[in-house]
């Protein structure tokens, strides 16, 4: 296969995933080359949702090397987003269909479903970023949805199930996980940058990435100023 042709075959994806369309992901189950289009589409959905949020580091003065390894964690913590939700795909899809699901099909599923996300860059625009990110999680989220009734070959009930089932164990995980996640993250953004973070453990299994706050907040000195 040559370069062009993949690139060809690349845009095709990305373009009938925006499009919801379930002939898309129909060709793209049998397609030889789907595993190295969907890892292209996730690398790329990947780093632009990174550029989205660099702005965020600059802003707090973070250079060289700290910059370069926030860049490197949020890319892990992605790759990892991507790894448990193939994983709850494939046991929740099981569960409800009876049919069993690679691991290696699921991933490619959920990587193929970020192609919205290939927009994450706009998430760097003032005030309407954090609606742009929402956005795109539930524009990636029906992706998803259309590709797995595809994937399984079921009808939209229960492809709607096994993705509902599967965005409420990971809202599950989020819960549970939630305080060593987050004073991980908090530790981790702390090394990295000396201040604090508002990252929780919902936004990292959403998909979410550092947004560090830097702000000096006295409590007693506003205290004093109310008295």
């Amino acid at each position: 296969m040559g370069f062009l042709d993949f690139l060809g075959s690349l845009w095709r994806a990305i373009v009938g995933v925006w499009g919801l369309d379930p002939s898309m992901a129909e060709w793209f189950r049998d397609y030889p080359y789907a595993l190295e289009i969907s890892l292209t589409i996730a690398m790329l959905a990947g780093i632009s949702t990174l550029l989205g949020n660099s702005v965020v580091l600059f802003l707090n003065r973070i250079r060289g090397w700290r910059f370069a390894a926030s860049l490197v964690i949020n890319g892990v913590s992605m790759v990892a987003l991507f790894a448990a939700q193939a994983v709850v795909i494939a046991v929740v899809g099981y569960l409800v269909t009876g049919d069993r699901l690679s691991l290696t099909t699921a991933a490619r599923a959920v990587m193929l479903a970020t192609a919205p996300l290939l927009f994450g860059f706009l998430e760097l625009a003032p005030y309407v970023g954090p609606g742009i990110a929402r956005v795109l999680q539930v524009w990636s989220l029906l992706a998803l949805l259309v590709i797995v009734g595809v994937v399984y070959q079921i009808g939209y009930g229960q492809a709607l199930l096994v993705t509902g089932l599967g965005w409420g164990v990971m809202q599950g995980l989020s819960w549970a996980l939630a305080k060593p996640l987050t004073t991980l993250g908090n530790a981790v953004w702390r090394r990295l940058s000396g201040n604090p973070t508002l990252l929780t453990a919902q936004d990292l299994l959403s998909g979410h990435q550092f947004m560090p706050v830097e702000f000096d907040f006295d409590v007693p000195a506003v205290e004093g100023g109310r008295e």
